[in-house]
């Protein structure tokens, strides 16, 4: 017989509820005015709380700033496998809906979007940038696309056998060493243009113009998943 639960003290209670107050007062401001206005101090005044109370959860603003990205990347991450895994639907469609709940999340929390990709990144901590749960992601688009492609051609490849050595090293970077050079190379083509056409809607790119940034990113998956097919000749 298992052990049962152990249950938390008073005192863990109290500090985990205080932990989700930091960060939920945390992500408002920064869904308020962006990551730049959130400081140790307004953080304190939005909590009714000292300082020195805040640092004793967080020694700086730059781990408080870190923890926030850890999480924000878990949220994006939680909400494109929950869109691209559970379904019986065709690779093709699951792909479509991976894609479109990065977008979506985007979209309703643009500035934590902004804090994770946009000109804020480059103040982020090193190791925060560098490493993310977005290999996850990373990972389930890559699988999507090689259920797309079905059994490989012969001739899997690029055509540039430089390149086709390069894509090889990156899947097995994302722990999926078989996946073929083709699919590996959709698979950053639409992380990338995906990326690209969804910071140019959030920057207002699109606004007030005939386009339509879901039509252009279904055209890029599109575009890569015929990449996959077999050459003719």
């Amino acid at each position: 017989m298992t052990n049962p639960p152990q249950t938390m003290s008073r005192r863990e209670r109290l500090r985990a509820q205080t932990l989700q107050e930091i960060e939920d007062t945390s992500f408002a401001i920064i869904d308020a005015d962006g990551i730049h206005a959130l400081t140790i101090a307004a953080l304190a005044r939005g909590m009714a709380m000292s300082a020195p109370a805040v640092y004793r959860y967080f020694p700086s603003r730059d781990a408080l700033v870190a923890h926030l990205v850890t999480l924000s990347y878990q949220q994006l991450v939680a909400a494109m496998s929950q869109a691209g895994e559970g379904s019986r639907r065709a690779p093709r469609t699951r792909l479509r809906q991976l894609v479109a709940a990065y977008r979506d999340w985007a979209l309703r929390y643009r500035r934590r979007y902004g804090m994770l990709f946009g000109e804020q990144a480059g103040d982020l901590p090193g190791d925060v940038a560098e490493h993310t749960p977005l290999d996850q992601a990373m990972a389930l688009l890559i699988d999507l696309l090689t259920a797309v492609q079905g059994t490989p051609p012969a001739d899997s490849g690029s055509g540039d056998r430089t390149l086709d050595g390069q894509l090889r090293q990156w899947a097995r970077s994302q722990q999926r060493p078989d996946t073929p050079p083709r699919a590996a190379r959709a698979a950053i083509l639409i992380w990338s243009r995906v990326h690209g056409i969804v910071s140019l809607e959030l920057t207002g790119v699109f606004d007030n113009r005939p386009l339509e940034a879901q039509r252009l990113i279904d055209s890029e998956i599109d575009s890569a998943v015929r990449s996959l097919e077999p050459d003719d000749s």
